[in-house]
């Protein structure tokens, strides 16, 4: 298994797969000016999308998407399929499923969160620790659900969509993509795609 990342997140995601798949975990990490070769002592850290490529190719094709920031998932969830990779699932094993639920593959399920019965989550949302998203709400591809946030009932986010923590968007309210909700905000009715809003209740920021 790859972890795209190897800071932050991606140790979040190390900690949500089995013992067996931590034992078979390798990080890539291209960026951070950090260039010990193993994580903890004991996990390598490729630092060369070649070295990814070989990887993918020739011991174990799936990767899972260990940063945050729904532009950047997007884009390394692309160049990794490039590479052949398969963009893979984790789900933390405290989460809660709810039945008839719909899940996009390249999902980031965190801990304590929960997804109601008959809620759609598209491709490679991040859903972080205790954030929720309730019965009939759709999620759109690449959004990131920030720690403690709330999706409520029948409520509908575009595209790449990012929600802050401790937010709480109320039922049936829409958001358009690329919006961004501020930590902590209230969302009573729904925001143009492309625009940030915060407070309570949430406003244009200006």
């Amino acid at each position: 298994m790859l972890i795209i990342g190897s800071k932050g997140h991606a140790v979040e995601i190390f900690q949500c797969l089995s013992s067996y798949e931590r034992e078979q975990t390798v990080f890539f990490d291209n960026i951070t000016p950090d260039q010990s070769a193993d994580l903890f002592g004991t996990y390598p850290v490729l630092r060369t999308l070649a070295d990814a490529r070989a990887y993918l190719a020739n011991i174990d094709s799936r990767f899972i998407l260990g940063l945050g920031g729904p532009g950047l998932r997007r884009r390394l969830a692309k160049e990794f399929r490039e590479c052949g990779g398969q963009l893979t699932s984790v789900i933390a094993p405290t989460a809660v499923l709810g039945p008839f639920a719909t899940l996009g593959p390249g999902l980031n399920i965190m801990q304590h969160t929960l997804v109601s019965p008959t809620a759609t989550l598209g491709e490679g949302v991040l859903l972080n620790a205790g954030a929720a998203v309730h019965h009939d709400s759709i999620v759109g591809e690449y959004c990131e659900i920030s720690p403690g946030a709330r999706i409520l009932g029948h409520c509908r986010l575009g595209q790449n969509c990012w929600v802050g923590a401790a937010a709480v968007i109320l039922p049936s309210v829409t958001v358009g993509q690329d919006a961004v909700i501020g930590a902590g905000a209230i969302v009573t009715r729904s925001v143009e795609a492309g625009t940030t809003v915060v407070g309570i209740p949430a406003r244009l920021m200006s």
